[in-house]
């Protein structure tokens, strides 16, 4: 139990930018305001919420957006919000999962790359609002309760073939996920990864001072509320989802809280990447762990610098140009395994 509560804590630097090189093609974006009726609310009276961004190819039309973020763009990009879709074909479809104390608008730099070379890609908000968190400090329920997130990804996914604008324009053999950080570890854990609390709570150093009361108060709420007993019931349930066909994880956490031999039974393609200055995910306990145990997983990419847990300000426009060169990898990767025309 312990390591879990500190695993979150090192886990709240989430999420990085990113510059952009010129798109091939127009991105858009709209929002969908998804939810699990199979699973409740942190505040037990309605559904699990999963707001998600979806960015694609845009075709005429739709609210032009000037989106003007030196966190995530090194230069200003236009985007379409609610364009229609480009053309009449389907699209390969990539879900994003944002780092810990994250949520999805943080992780646009990844989604509108993909959107303006050929991709839909889902950005899912794991993290609700303040209230429907409980107002919870630092770490939020949800990444106390971290295996709900690969749940987000598969319900989302559902949801997205049942859209009416969205079903018919996916081509579901061709269905993969990315992540960042926490969000890196919810993308290896749809394609078969199996916690072990133990194991996690062995691997994980102490954390931060300032997230201590946090813990504490999670803990004791993990020991009485019913909402958060009937999630730890899950914790070590598989959560692979067979309609996953490839994996990037960026920084990927919590790497030795995963068995070697669920990781050894992912049979998907795997491409993880991390910064060799990286202080809150290192990489010979993370990066390094899945690459070595998952038997898909091709060389790991190690670049120089933190890589999206950024721990010192960035010089310039050095963190946008550092997750351009990220996006860009997680684009080769997706074009070859997903076979992008």
């Amino acid at each position: 139990m312990k390591a879990i509560l500190l695993s979150l804590c090192l886990l709240i630097c989430y999420g990085a930018v990113k510059a952009q090189l010129k798109p091939a093609r127009k991105a858009g974006f709209t929002t969908r305001n998804f939810a699990d009726s199979s699973r409740s609310n942190w505040l037990g009276n309605g559904p699990r919420p999963l707001r998600s961004v979806i960015w694609y190819p845009a075709g005429d039309g739709g609210r032009e957006e000037l989106i003007n973020d030196a966190q995530q763009f090194a230069n200003p990009v236009t985007a379409y919000h609610d364009a229609p879709i480009a053309g009449i074909s389907k699209y390969p479809l990539i879900l994003i999962s944002h780092g810990a104390q994250g949520n999805a608008m943080q992780m646009r730099w990844l989604g509108y790359y993909l959107a303006s070379r050929g991709f839909i890609a889902v950005a899912v908000n794991h993290n609700g609002t303040a209230e429907e968190e409980r107002r919870s400090k630092n770490i939020t329920l949800t990444d106390f309760c971290m295996w709900e997130r690969p749940k987000d990804i598969s319900a989302v996914l559902n949801k997205l073939l049942a859209d009416p604008v969205f079903a018919s324009r996916i081509d579901t053999g061709r269905i993969g996920v990315a992540g960042f950080s926490l969000g890196g570890a919810t993308a290896i854990w749809v394609a078969g990864s199996i916690l072990n609390m133990d194991a996690l709570a062995k691997s994980d150093p102490n954390p931060p001072p300032q997230f201590q009361e946090a813990i504490n108060r999670l803990t004791a709420l993990s020991k009485t509320d019913p909402l958060i007993i009937s999630s730890f019931r899950n914790s070590a349930d598989s959560f692979r989802d067979k309609r996953i066909k490839a994996v990037f994880a960026l920084a990927p956490a919590i790497g030795q809280g995963f068995t070697k031999q669920s990781l050894q039974s992912i049979n998907v393609p795997v491409q993880i990447t991390v910064g060799d200055a990286d202080l809150i995910a290192p990489k010979e306990l993370n990066a390094m762990y899945y690459t070595q145990n998952i038997p898909t997983a091709k060389k790991l990419i190690i670049l120089p610098g933190e890589r999206g847990h950024y721990t010192k300000p960035p010089a310039g426009n050095e963190r946008p140009a550092e997750l351009q060169e990220v996006s860009e990898i997680a684009y080769k990767f997706f074009k070859e395994v997903l076979k992008l025309q």
